[in-house]
């Protein structure tokens, strides 16, 4: 009985042993993405209906920012933007009262009225672009187009403050 206890404690200890011994062994692979330049990519959407999401209202007051000035919007200034906002109780007045305060800035990247009129039609993509992350379709295009050279009294800002305004601008 004694041989059969040592034996038994024998093939126990040598399975131990062989069981703690065996390591799965682990290869790290490094990968080098390409090299990155700090320009954000944007998407750009090929129509309105691919735009599903309503966005915050301070995801709003962030890109109505960037969309004028061409930077982030600071954290301070859009803390203080957020605070009015709960404070009054029309939205959307609200938001092109911001918007008015936003274009009269000096600090605004807007074209001027001449610029406009000078290249109707690179004005229009670039509106699209700007403000609807995506190429105006061809009737959209046209129409903007004769309804900037048939009336002298648009100006950049009605134009911006349309897009800014409109449905789909809520939407990404």
């Amino acid at each position: 009985m004694q041989d059969f206890k040592k034996q038994a404690l024998l093939v126990f200890l040598i399975g131990l042993i062989g069981f703690s011994s065996c390591k799965k062994q682990v290869e790290e692979t490094i990968v080098y993405s390409n090299t990155i330049y700090e320009v954000t990519d944007v998407s750009i959407y090929s129509s309105n209906a691919e735009k599903t999401k309503q966005k915050s209202p301070e995801l709003l007051l962030s890109i109505i920012y960037s969309d004028i000035f061409n930077q982030a919007i600071p954290s301070r200034t859009l803390l203080e933007i957020a605070e009015l906002s709960t404070s009054n109780g029309d939205k959307t007045m609200f938001t092109e009262m911001i918007f008015s305060q936003f274009l009269t800035d000096p600090m605004a990247s807007v074209p001027t009225n001449a610029q406009m009129r000078a290249d109707v039609d690179a004005f229009v993509l670039d509106s699209y672009i700007r403000f609807y992350q995506r190429k105006p379709s061809e009737y959209e295009q046209i129409y903007l187009k004769n309804l900037i050279t048939n009336n002298n009294l648009i100006t950049v800002e009605n134009v911006y403050s349309s897009f800014v305004l409109s449905n789909e601008y809520y939407f990404y």
